[in-house]
């Protein structure tokens, strides 16, 4: 198996891609690494000869985080995502891994690779940790902001191959996010959206649920349009954020905060890793011809490793051939 890995893309870039790499190599991963950007930067960072699994392949361009994603990838074609994506598109490697501008991996994904027979339009995949122990899957966390609810359909029957495949739920329940619990709730996509997901029998349809009940775990899958699950999705994150935050400098900063914390180290160790978002905050794009994972752009090496774990279960796993049967069987 080969990965390409797009080393421009973050903000931490290229330091904390290739020491992800490297990461991934070192703790045992299997796969065979193809880093996409500026070799001189790239050969630097390594310092010493590149370690065996591990390519380099020059791209001079990158697709800045405030630039527009399908207009900079039509202009330039030696972007780093670009030409990661085109290197699974031509089978030079099998998954494109990036913590890049977002948009771009998508927009590259969709250029690139188009989308899988009887898919209509592709989703991102959101993970999150939840008070349950296990994670829940946010679909679309920004991808289709004007989702009809046949599209809310095809993104419950992916994210449903997604939970199977790659995090080995059976059976996962499908909540859809709306106002209120009852099915009367919402406007009419939800409405429209409810009445084909309750009727869908292949899904395991659990009906509405609300915001709050995401982070509870009530759900493994959690579907919505593009733009309340981006909204939701960003809001979740500057929560904890804040919470995380006060907990370290308002409840055990100071000295009697110290002396505190030394108090209540085994709840709070507990606690992170029960709401760690590292292992959680990459995802493969749903619905396009391949596998492209996306991950946060804030990714350090150790997320980095995750995403490009994240990319060798999805293609070890077959997720793209269980969407695309998926598809078939069900538009048939």
């Amino acid at each position: 198996m080969k990965i390409a890995v797009d080393a421009m893309g973050g903000d931490y870039a290229p330091d904390e891609i290739v020491r992800g790499a490297l990461l991934y190599r070192a703790s045992g991963g299997e796969a065979d690494l193809v880093l996409v950007g500026r070799e001189q930067e790239l050969r630097r960072i390594i310092a010493s000869s590149v370690p065996p699994g591990i390519t380099i392949r020059n791209a001079t361009d990158v697709v800045a985080m405030d630039e527009h994603p399908s207009s900079a990838l039509r202009r330039r074609g030696d972007t780093s995502i670009g030409v990661a994506t085109e290197m699974v598109k031509h089978g030079e490697a099998d998954a494109v891994a990036s913590a890049g501008n977002t948009g771009a991996t998508m927009a590259a994904a969709l250029l690139v690779l188009g989308r899988i027979r009887g898919i209509d339009r592709p989703a991102l995949c959101g993970l999150f940790p939840t008070s349950q122990g296990k994670p829940a899957c946010l679909l679309d966390a920004g991808a289709t902001m004007d989702a009809t609810e046949h599209n809310i359909l095809q993104f419950a029957r992916m994210a449903s191959r997604f939970m199977e495949r790659l995090h080995g739920v059976e059976r996962p329940s499908v909540g859809l996010i709306n106002v209120g619990e009852e099915p009367e709730k919402g406007g009419r996509m939800q409405l429209a959206a409810h009445a084909l997901l309750a009727g869908a029998e292949d899904l395991n349809f659990f009906g509405n649920i609300e915001g709050k009940d995401l982070l509870k775990g009530v759900t493994d899958i959690c579907v919505t349009d593009g733009f309340t699950g981006n909204v939701l999705a960003k809001g979740m994150e500057g929560v904890i954020d804040v919470f995380v935050d006060g907990i370290r400098n308002d409840i055990f900063g100071g000295a009697w905060g110290k002396i505190g914390a030394l108090v209540a180290f085994p709840g709070l160790r507990k606690f992170r890793s029960r709401m760690d978002y590292d292992p959680y905050a990459s995802a493969p794009l749903l619905g396009v011809a391949g596998v492209s994972v996306v991950t946060h752009g804030r990714a350090r090496a150790n997320m980095m490793r995750r995403a490009i774990e994240v990319a060798e279960r999805a293609v070890a796993t077959r997720l793209i051939e269980a969407i695309g049967h998926g598809a078939s069987t069900t538009a048939a």
